[in-house]
């Protein structure tokens, strides 16, 4: 029996045949995979930006340190920001303005910015020295009561004693844009008709 053999041109065909198929079917795998990926990336871009946006108050503390270091009261109204004005001194106005301070606040490093936000508040509003604010004619008690003496020296020098120390760290970093209140005035613990705003116990009140 003679044996069967295909024609050149029905080899021909089934060659082409057999490339077309799997050009359009790589063809369609591609897209489907572009598609896939471009789809994988946004999701993975929408993913990290919403991890982002969750995590920026957290990103944001762990880069500025000095907002882990104070208390934030915002039912009270007390937020601590560090955008803030900043103020230069001279060495016996800053001498001044810390034992003035000290007189002033708690022991609490919190009521002491908070102390000293006041302070920067009136300056930034009245266009005053901080020293100006804390010198004024019957405003700061812990000034015209001379209270402030027991933090200096004869020299004019600050007491190396431990309130002082703490009261300075809070001066310094509130000269540099640190505070933790937008309020103009307060009044001692006790005077509980004042108001009812204050960060710590013992503190002062603040409006």
């Amino acid at each position: 029996m003679k044996k069967y053999k295909p024609k050149k041109w029905f080899i021909y065909a089934r060659l082409v045949s057999a490339f077309l198929i799997i050009f359009t079917f790589g063809r369609g795998t591609n897209v489907v995979y572009n598609k896939v990926t471009t789809t994988n990336n946004h999701e993975t871009k929408m993913l990290s930006q919403a991890i982002i946006l969750d995590n920026k108050e957290e990103i944001y503390v762990d880069e500025n340190p000095v907002l882990n270091k104070y208390m934030n009261l915002p039912e009270k109204g007390f937020e601590v920001t560090i955008d803030n004005k900043k103020y230069e001194m001279s060495e016996e106005d800053y001498n001044l303005l810390v034992s003035v301070v000290a007189a002033e606040a708690s022991n609490s490093i919190d009521d002491t910015l908070a102390v000293m936000s006041v302070i920067l508040n009136r300056a930034d509003k009245r266009n005053l020295t901080p020293v100006e604010v804390v010198t004024a004619p019957g405003q700061f008690a812990g000034y015209f009561n001379y209270h402030y003496f027991n933090y200096l020296n004869e020299d004019g020098s600050l007491r190396d004693v431990t309130k002082v120390n703490a009261i300075k760290d809070v001066v310094n970093d509130a000269l540099n844009g640190v505070r933790n209140n937008n309020y103009y005035g307060f009044r001692s613990w006790g005077t509980t008709s004042y108001s009812d705003n204050y960060i710590v116990e013992r503190g002062n009140r603040y409006n």
